[in-house]
């Protein structure tokens, strides 16, 4: 078996130019360079596939980074999301003070001036109509972001609210990559 000198391998793998074809030196125009190995274009198109497919399932990152934050939010948007904290926190029968704390505590995020915080504070002790606060979603994003305020409010190893949740998800129509994303983010495996 012949040992290949040090300087074809480096030329070999250091991808540098070959020497020049006799055609070439005859005035020839020389074949234009290949890929050694062949399997570049397929390599190419295997990394496209994957970015591709990694962007499709995180599409829903690209509708809201950050779907529990209200200082994004308007009033109107802001008012329903504190109900729809409401309404997860009262699906257990009963609205206690570290969920009461949770709605606070993002309410206080919000944008809104102390009189409109105040109403809406009162407005968390009464017993939402979910059917009510579900039509008026107009939007895959505020559907989204109407789970994870829910999400973000309840205790999440009572079975009622992973039953309360399965079912916002189910009528709130989140697809479900979004509603397993939601979950994994806020610390939830249903």
């Amino acid at each position: 078996m012949t040992q290949a000198s040090p300087g074809l391998l480096k030329r070999l793998f250091a991808g540098a130019p070959k020497a020049p074809a006799p055609d070439a030196a005859l005035g020839a125009d020389p074949a234009p360079p290949k890929s050694r190995l062949g399997h570049e274009p397929a390599l190419h198109a295997m990394l496209g596939r994957q970015i591709l497919d990694a962007h499709l399932r995180n599409r829903h990152q690209l509708l809201d980074r950050a779907p529990t934050d209200f200082r994004t939010a308007d009033a109107d948007e802001t008012h329903l999301l504190v109900l729809a904290m409401s309404a997860a926190a009262q699906a257990d029968g009963e609205l206690d003070t570290i969920e009461r704390g949770r709605i606070r505590s993002r309410l206080g995020t919000s944008s809104l001036d102390e009189e409109a915080r105040s109403r809406l504070e009162q407005l968390v002790d009464e017993p939402q109509c979910l059917e009510e606060l579900v039509r008026r979603i107009d939007s895959p994003r505020l559907a989204a972001r109407f789970y994870a305020v829910s999400l973000a409010t309840v205790d999440k190893n009572a079975p009622i609210n992973r039953s309360y949740l399965r079912y916002l998800a189910q009528r709130l129509g989140l697809p479900a990559d979004l509603v397993v994303r939601l979950n994994r983010q806020m610390g939830l495996r249903l």
